[in-house]
């Protein structure tokens, strides 16, 4: 048998260390390495957060006009299901303008002027947004070169869209917020627009 000797074993102690302190600093420096990759990543984020701010901060209140028109586009849908089933004519009015508040009604056919059987009332805006929006008229509109805009919407299962029928191709409702409007600044209007006998919607 080949006998060990001191020298030996303090070699091979001495390599093993060596070994040993290669790992810990190859260790240091992967995660110094991952700590740099996440405050590149941290500082591309916020570089993007802070470059898109102003963008987003600009554009707020016509994406929030259009949530109000998307809630309008929902009862629009649902005039038309229940004028369809119920075989009726119905009829969505403002009753004002500031506060975005409406009514649905109960008519003979979208020609008659008269009051209807009022079915049910509401609001466009949410509890939090009340006063935020304005709806514009149709004599605003035309001040501003936006013609068509419409203050009532009726429905007619048998003739469809009353504006359509009425040879009117495209028409629509246009919401501003409060303090746009009071600014005049315009280009931040959301418009819903109607074509069609269907009253198709699309956004503007």
């Amino acid at each position: 048998m080949v006998p060990i000797h001191d020298t030996d074993v303090a070699s091979e102690r001495w390599a093993q260390e060596e070994w040993e302190n290669y790992e810990l600093w190859e260790k240091v420096e992967v995660r110094l390495k991952r700590q740099r990759r996440m405050w590149i990543f941290a500082t591309a984020v916020v570089f993007v957060f802070l470059s898109a701010l102003p963008i987003v901060m600009d554009r707020w209140p016509k994406w929030s006009a259009r949530v109000v028109l998307r809630h309008l586009a929902h009862e629009l849908s649902r005039i038309k299901r229940e004028a369809g089933v119920n075989r009726a004519a119905l009829r969505l009015r403002v009753l004002d303008p500031n506060r975005l508040t409406y009514q649905i009604e109960k008519i003979p056919n979208c020609k008659s002027r008269e009051a209807g059987e009022i079915l049910r009332t509401g609001t466009f805006e949410s509890t939090a947004q009340t006063g935020s929006f304005r709806l514009l008229s149709s004599q605003l509109g035309s001040e501003l070169g936006i013609p068509g805009l419409q203050e009532s919407f009726c429905y007619d299962h048998l003739e469809g869209f009353s504006a359509a029928s009425d040879g009117k191709q495209v028409v629509g409702f246009g919401v501003i917020s409060s303090r746009d409007f009071d600014q005049k600044r315009l280009d931040r209007i959301s418009i819903l627009l109607l074509s069609g006998p269907s009253a198709e919607v699309s956004m503007d």
